[in-house]
């Protein structure tokens, strides 16, 4: 998916590709950056001639805002919005092949914007998708 994500010409117009991270984040990075979320609610898929598994995945965008010089030129809310969109764009609807074997598929299923509780003026955007692998 981080190939994905940093390979998508309109994320990385907002989002330097050297600001897609996995899940852990260097220290001190600045924002704007995209982040991957922990996979959650991981099943199995049974059935007559098949195997696979099926998860969540949320990937996380974080922003201030644009500025040029000390003038905000966007704001924190619409930069994250339009981040969200370039995620979900990037990701939905593909099918990434798998170490090992197999593909997965890629849902995008919806999405959060929040105001950040850490950093003031923040937002962070939450889009999140539901990854399907059948064999």
């Amino acid at each position: 998916m981080l190939v994905e994500l940093k390979g998508s010409a309109p994320l990385i117009a907002l989002v330097p590709a050297t600001s897609i991270f996995p899940q852990t984040v260097p220290a001190n990075q600045s924002w704007p950056l995209v982040k991957m979320g922990v996979p959650s609610g991981v099943s199995a898929i049974r059935g007559a001639c098949m195997d696979g598994a099926e998860s969540i995945v949320a990937v996380h965008g974080f922003t201030a805002g644009v500025r040029r010089g000390k003038k905000l030129i966007e704001t924190a809310e619409d930069h994250a919005g339009r981040i969200g969109d370039a995620i979900a764009r990037a990701l939905d609807g593909k099918r990434l092949p798998l170490e090992g074997g197999g593909t997965v598929r890629i849902r995008w299923t919806g999405s959060q914007l929040l105001q950040d509780a850490q950093e003031a003026g923040g937002f962070h955007t939450v889009q999140n998708f539901q990854m399907r692998h059948l064999a």
